[in-house]
């Protein structure tokens, strides 16, 4: 189900990228996004698709995707091209994050589409 369609959850703007992706409720009656079950992302891209980020304190997933792809909505961009699970849990200070280059971002948001 995708988060319009349950009532105690706010509603997404369009240009909002979750509304692409499925929601799950987990024993906790915690809602989460399953998104490696909605975009597939390469893993064997070659490294010149890719600049590297060093995380500071005070980085969340939003903010890193704010400071290098300039849209806080693509999180979940960093987190696929990274190969990370879990969105709660916040990427540790000094790790290495693969960002996707411009046109790899926009063939990914073209499919999405």
């Amino acid at each position: 189900m995708k988060q319009s369609d349950i009532d105690e959850l706010p509603k997404l703007n369009s240009d909002n990228m979750e509304i692409i992706f499925n929601m799950y409720q987990d024993e906790n009656g915690l809602y989460f996004y399953n998104l490696f079950q909605s975009i597939v992302f390469p893993q064997d891209l070659p490294s010149n698709l890719f600049t590297a980020y060093i995380v500071i304190y005070g980085d969340t997933w939003p903010f890193i995707s704010y400071k290098t792809l300039g849209s806080p909505n693509l999180w979940w961009l960093l987190m696929l091209a990274n190969n990370i699970m879990n969105p709660t849990i916040l990427p540790e200070v000094g790790s290495k994050i693969k960002v996707p280059i411009e046109s790899v971002v926009s063939a990914i948001l073209a499919k999405t589409k």
